[in-house]
């Protein structure tokens, strides 16, 4: 009886402890709360309601590691996810680009990988440099971070897509030089479309930012246990496996069906030489394989050696194994030490050090750099580098993995290029410099010269009211030079006046509001009613804008007033009304008056130029009209109108237009037949 007992008792102990050894596993666990952004594939919220993609498996592998059960609370976008740090909803965020002002409230890990942004163009073109697309056609999605750094490209064209979808067959038929995207969504889709072999990246990318996971300041320990597994148990090969996972990895010939039915047939042949052949014609094709193969070698490096580019082979030890008649005439004093069997991290720290490319760092910080250099090669990061030697001259360098065993380092000299971008830069900056001082003496000029302007109208009234208290009647001729002079006076300062507002146009424009402007419209009617006989009509449902709306008023009195001020009747009619397109809002102005030659349309936006001789102004108002409607992205034209007149178009992009429609806004319409001869609208030419 005491032995069954003492099995039951050991066999209930052998129980308890397996069922107590996984729960002390996981208590051992560490919860914590991440939050991601919507943008898939990169972080999604599944139809189950389940987080996905890559940024969320990375964390999960990472947090793995580090001992951490991980829950994740979905944001709208980057905004939310820092929110969520502050307000103490998450303990760290998904990777996010490491900006100067996301760290200023949070701390972050050692970065995980790079954000990219660059330029494609098809591998048949002749654009192998950025350089080259001054005064091309490139393509980006709208609102994009893309989009800003296309537009940061001098001399280009940019054409706006809703969707990268859109840009590819612009790309592919030539309709565009180049599309700019980040490089993993714009070849996701290229190879669901296996067309990605057709479209290569231009080097380097057009920007590139470290990418961390960020976490409230408090969050220390964690953040050292994270950056404990990042620095020793993540590698590359891991990031690389779950991108291909969520974005697809690169087509390869191994990929067509084409290869799969040659390797096919290939294999059948194979197996029927080896069948009915006999060893000597095996060993007779043997030799001439490795014939083929010396010929295609020795082809190879004669290709290289016609290469205007320094480039060299190294092998596994990083060694040199071949470099190109190239690098002997760019760099023949180096060319000793890869003879005597100097490796590239030797001949790397010796050009920092002894100035042939010139620094101010320590020898701890040149050996950093260059193993960073030698880490990023080996992991197939591609980087390129610009490198500036002590000679003046500019290289662009870039280091690569050549199979597995092999490296390849590339330099090109770009002095030329370098010192052209150089110059622009430092002819924008001087150009902007001597604008500012323009505005500034324009601004002054036109302050200074109000006073004895001023002072001379009160002085000509002056002497006018002395004249009637005395019954003094002037000659008729002399009558007619007072008023004259009068008003030419005020010409004077309504030019000036004009002058001033042109001068400070671009910065009182920038300061921006929601308003509708039917509503504003109205007010600017009832404040300045046009003259007797003119009938104008305002579209009641024109869409809210989102500008400076003390701007978008001088702009709307400076055309109703022209409409009126240059028609060739006692009466006509004006509308406004407005047409909404995709990306944009379309006001017209439309008269019915004489209308303006199409030769013209363009000179009467220069300033001082007047529509008319026989009207008064100073010419500045249409140039006030463009300059303002440019400060804000927008555009504005002329065409005619049917039977006669004119239109006046103001296009407001997509960035001005107010595109929160729950927010409701009051509108109204109301025809305006003139009867009063007061217009307290500016005059203008």
């Amino acid at each position: 009886m005491r032995r069954p007992a003492l099995l039951l008792m050991c066999f209930s102990l052998l129980l308890m402890l397996g069922i107590s050894l996984p729960l002390g596993t996981e208590a051992q666990t560490r919860p914590i709360r991440v939050s991601y952004g919507e943008s898939n594939p990169y972080a999604f919220t599944d139809t189950d309601g389940i987080a996905r993609g890559y940024a969320i498996d990375l964390f999960r592998l990472i947090a793995g590691k580090a001992g951490y059960d991980v829950r994740f609370i979905p944001a709208l976008n980057p905004a939310g996810q820092l929110q969520t740090l502050q307000d103490g909803r998450a303990d760290a965020t998904t990777m996010m680009a490491l900006s100067p002002s996301r760290l200023e409230n949070t701390i972050a890990t050692d970065p995980v990988f790079d954000f990219e942004i660059n330029a494609f163009v098809v591998k048949e073109s002749d654009i192998t440099q950025i350089e080259q697309l001054t005064g091309g056609s490139i393509g980006a999605v709208k609102g994009s971070f893309s989009l800003s750094r296309a537009k940061a490209i001098p001399g280009v064209t940019i054409v706006e897509f809703d969707t990268a979808d859109d840009m590819v067959i612009p790309l592919l038929s030539g309709d565009l030089d180049a599309v700019v995207s980040a490089p993993a969504n714009l070849l996701k889709r290229l190879r669901e479309l296996s067309i990605d072999t057709r479209v290569t990246a231009l080097e380097p990318a057009l920007t590139s930012s470290p990418a961390g996971i960020l976490l409230p300041p408090a969050k220390t320990a964690l953040q050292a246990a994270l950056n404990e597994v990042l620095r020793n148990e993540i590698s590359a090969d891991d990031r690389q496996k779950l991108l291909e996972k969520w974005y697809g990895r690169d087509t390869s010939m191994f990929d067509t069906e084409a290869f799969r039915w040659f390797v096919g047939i290939t294999a059948a042949l194979l197996l029927v030489l080896i069948f009915f052949a006999s060893r000597a014609v095996i060993y007779r094709r043997r030799s001439e394989n490795l014939q083929r193969v010396h010929r295609a070698d020795q082809l190879l490096i004669g290709a290289l050696d016609q290469v205007s580019a320094a480039i060299v082979i190294f092998d596994k030890n990083l060694r040199a194994v071949h470099w190109n008649q190239g690098f002997e005439e760019v760099f023949p004093k180096m060319v000793p030490s890869l003879k005597a069997g100097e490796n590239m991290r030797d001949m790397l720290m010796r050009s920092y050090t002894n100035g042939t490319v010139p620094n101010d760092w320590t020898m701890e910080q040149t050996a950093a750099h260059v193993d960073g250099v030698l880490r990023d090669m080996r992991s197939g990061a591609n980087k390129t580098r610009i490198v500036r030697m002590d000679d003046g001259r500019v290289f662009q360098a870039t280091d690569m993995p050549l199979g597995k065993n092999h490296f390849g380092t590339i330099r090109v000299d770009i002095t030329h290029i370098q010192e052209q971008q150089d110059l622009i830069r430092q002819q924008a900056t001087t150009l902007e410099a001597a604008n500012e001082k323009l505005r500034t003496f324009t601004a002054i000029a036109a302050h200074d010269l109000k006073t004895p302007l001023f002072n001379q109208i009160n002085l000509l009234e002056f002497i006018t009211e002395d004249l009637q208290s005395a019954n003094i009647t002037l000659p008729a001729e002399v009558q007619d030079n007072w008023q004259e002079l009068e008003m030419v006076t005020r010409q004077m300062l309504r030019l000036i006046q004009d002058l001033s507002v042109y001068a400070t146009t671009e910065s009182e424009s920038q300061t921006t509001e929601r308003f509708s402007p039917s509503l504003r419209l109205q007010e600017v009617l009832q404040v300045a009613q046009p003259r007797t006989g003119f009938q104008i009509t305002i579209q009641d449902d024109i869409p809210d804008l989102v500008v400076n709306p003390t701007a978008f008023e001088m702009v709307m009195r400076n055309l109703l007033n022209n409409a009126i001020k240059h028609h060739d009747k006692d009466f006509g009619r004006i509308s406004v009304r407005c047409e909404t397109q995709a990306d944009q809002v379309i006001l017209q102005v439309q008269d019915d008056g004489p209308g303006i030659p199409e030769n013209q349309r363009e000179q009467v936006f220069e300033p001082f130029q007047r529509l008319s001789a026989r009207t008064d102004g100073s010419g500045l108002g249409l140039a006030f009209i463009r300059k303002t409607v440019d400060s804000w992205g927008g555009k504005v034209w002329i065409s005619s109108a049917t039977p006669r007149g004119s239109i006046f178009s103001i296009s407001f992009p997509r960035s001005a237009q107010a595109v929160d429609a729950s927010t409701p806004t009051a509108s109204t319409s109301q025809t305006m037949a003139a009867n009063t001869a007061v217009a307290q609208m500016p005059k203008t030419g």
